[in-house]
């Protein structure tokens, strides 16, 4: 009968002895490298196990070899620049196996440079219109490991994550498609690279961001009061026509009247009329229109006015009577 075997009645073969090793008798530490590329980098490999012959490391870089009657076993290269590289720890049993276990290995690289820019377009850019910016990072890896944040000043707009299970750098262009408004100019936008390399990785995770892109968003002229006004004037009185327009770059003004025909640079105050002031900038127009009246001679408030002084002359007159009388006494005669 062949040791550690017994047949059953059903004629089922039951293993019952000799040696196991369903779990490795090996270990790790760390577990798991991340390591900077041209960076020095050491891991341990050891063992509890007594029935084994000796160890190794398999790599490479930095393989020891076979050693025996050791139980532990050091891999280290000074200079990591092999992107491909996964150093595996043996050790030989007594009874033939071999297990091993490979050390997981994450060589990572910051991007050599990282710019942001307007996509196929050149010019001012101007209200409403689509615009897609690209960030252009270059040479980063692992990209598993990289999420790009985009920012309008502090505020955040998308991220993009990336399923490349390459290990070796790479260059990646993500873009952002936007709307600009008024409200955006002198706005700054910008992308940032942030290398999420797990707990044995640099903490925080590492994050490179690029130069801001600063916005000048040309929109055309709009009037911040009514696009027309009337206003009632009387002869010899001056007003003002307030035409204050903003816009991006900055309006021209123009003025037009309905009785002078030619364009007046400074509006006419005076003359009763119809006026009308154009805004314009090289986006667009704007036009606004003022109706200037003769107020009627007549007008209720001109009689209150009259009425008024009236009254008060007629009050000094009978004051100034009433001391006169008072000072010359009861019989002269006034």
């Amino acid at each position: 009968m062949v040791k550690g075997l017994e047949f059953l009645t059903l004629g089922v073969l039951v293993f019952t002895g000799g040696p196991t090793h369903a779990s490795s008798p090996l270990v790790l530490n760390p577990p798991r490298v991340v390591v900077r590329y041209g960076d020095s980098v050491s891991a341990n490999c050891s063992t509890s196990s007594t029935d084994h012959e000796g160890m190794g490391w398999e790599a490479n870089f930095g393989g020891t070899g076979f050693e025996q009657d050791v139980n532990i076993v050091t891999w280290t290269v000074d200079n990591l620049t092999d992107w491909t590289i996964e150093p595996k720890c043996y050790t030989n049993l007594i009874d033939g196996e071999q297990p091993s276990k490979v050390l997981p290995v994450i060589l990572y690289k910051t991007p050599d440079s990282m710019s942001i820019s307007v996509l196929s377009h050149s010019g001012p850019i101007v209200e409403g219109t689509k615009y897609q910016l690209q960030c252009d990072i270059q040479n980063i890896a692992p990209l598993r490991n990289l999420v790009v944040k985009w920012y309008k000043g502090n505020e955040p707009l998308d991220n993009v994550s990336y399923s490349n299970a390459s290990k070796t750098p790479e260059d990646v262009s993500p873009t952002l498609m936007i709307i600009p408004s008024r409200d955006d100019d002198g706005a700054q936008y910008r992308c940032r690279a942030e290398l999420d390399l797990g707990p044995e990785g640099p903490q925080p995770p590492l994050i490179m961001t690029s130069e801001p892109l600063d916005f000048t968003v040309f929109y055309p002229p709009t009037f911040s009061r009514p696009e027309s006004e009337t206003l009632d004037i009387r002869v010899g009185e001056e007003i003002t026509l307030n035409c204050t327009a903003t816009g991006r770059p900055t309006p021209l003004y123009s003025w037009q009247s309905s009785h002078v025909q030619e364009a007046l640079f400074t509006p006419p105050s005076e003359v009763p009329g119809t006026y009308t002031c154009t805004a314009s900038n090289q986006i667009g127009k704007i036009s606004k229109t003022f109706t200037v009246n003769h107020k009627p001679k007549g007008d209720i408030t001109t009689l209150w006015a009259i009425l008024g002084s009236g009254l008060v002359l007629a009050l000094l007159l009978v004051i100034a009577y009433v001391f006169v009388k008072h000072r010359a006494g009861p019989n002269s005669i006034i």
